[in-house]
């Protein structure tokens, strides 16, 4: 049983002392990996937030793509903001396999395990994004570099947990999966709520939200089963369900966070039956009426104090 009072970042296990075995590593050898796990996280922290702050500073000039799209003209806009959060994205997630790739499990290359680093992007990536978003609602120069430094450190924080749960026999797992499934909901909503209120046409707000909603799902349901295949086609089918939800609000009068909170109803439901899918095998009667009890109940809390918010 794990101690609730101790957080050990790096959890040993005797899983992974046999990988390191394996790998014909000592002990010490995961002591040098736990070292470059840290700087790598360092590095990435550091960079994350000065790229956020570089952000507030960078001008560039709007660049606006016209195109036809199923019979209409459709605007696309791409601003300082859309280059530096698809830039940031990309760094989280390149700096979140480099820092996971030291995990014993990763480092030993065995079947299943080697060459799926890849899962671990989601979070790192939606929280960086978010980080770019948000940071310039700041209202003074001093709350933005506050910002700033505050996502580097919840870049570090989510990496030592996202290498926590790397290994499902590691100390402190429990804590650490309960960690990043609130914050992935968290990002969510955010990231959901930022899309939707912008009232963009349903072939762009709902690509969008299809595609975070798939990204943001593989990080809930990556460890859930080692069949990569069943992990990324569950997202898959949970990003198309609420691209086409998007689609279909986006003819409704809905309030903006209504609608971002019915959207992670959505989310919610689908990722949930999707795991109880992936560990079962099959969906019983009773969690399908558990969750049509709890989807029905938190849709009334919607309707009722949504547009209030």
């Amino acid at each position: 049983m794990e101690d609730a009072g101790h957080f050990t970042p790096f959890p040993t296990t005797g899983q992974q002392i046999r990988h390191e075995r394996l790998a014909g590593v000592e002990l010490v050898g995961m002591s040098n990996s736990n070292r470059r796990f840290v700087q790598r996280v360092s590095t990435l922290a550091w960079t994350v937030a000065a790229t956020v702050a570089l952000s507030l500073f960078l001008r560039l000039p709007t660049v606006v793509l016209t195109l036809n799209a199923l019979g209409s003209p459709m605007a696309i806009r791409i601003s300082e903001t859309t280059v530096m959060a698809a830039f940031i994205a990309l760094l989280a997630a390149s700096g979140t396999e480099r820092a996971i790739r030291t995990h014993p499990l990763f480092a030993s290359h065995e079947p299943g395990n080697g060459g799926h680093t890849w899962l671990f992007w989601g979070l790192p990536a939606a929280v960086s994004i978010l980080a770019v978003l948000l940071t310039p609602l700041a209202r003074t120069p001093l709350f933005q570099a506050g910002a700033a430094l505050l996502s580097g450190g919840l870049i570090s924080v989510i990496l030592f947990n996202l290498y926590t749960t790397a290994d499902r026999e590691s100390l402190g797992y429990r804590r650490a999966r309960l960690f990043l499934n609130v914050l992935t909901y968290a990002s969510v909503l955010a990231l959901f709520l930022l899309v939707y209120q912008t009232r963009t046409r349903s072939l762009l707000s709902g690509s969008l939200i299809a595609a975070t909603a798939a990204l943001l799902a593989v990080e809930l349901l990556r460890d859930v089963i080692p069949r990569v295949n069943l992990v990324l086609s569950y997202a898959a089918l949970v990003g198309l369900v609420l691209g086409e939800v998007t689609w279909a609000l986006n003819y409704w009068p809905l309030p903006g966070v209504s609608g971002g909170l019915f959207l992670l109803l959505i989310f919610y439901l689908f990722v949930g039956l999707a795991r109880h899918g992936l560990q079962e095998g099959r969906l019983t009667r009773q969690v399908v009426l558990e969750y049509t009890a709890f989807s029905i109940l938190a849709l009334v809390l919607i309707v009722l104090i949504g547009p209030g918010l």
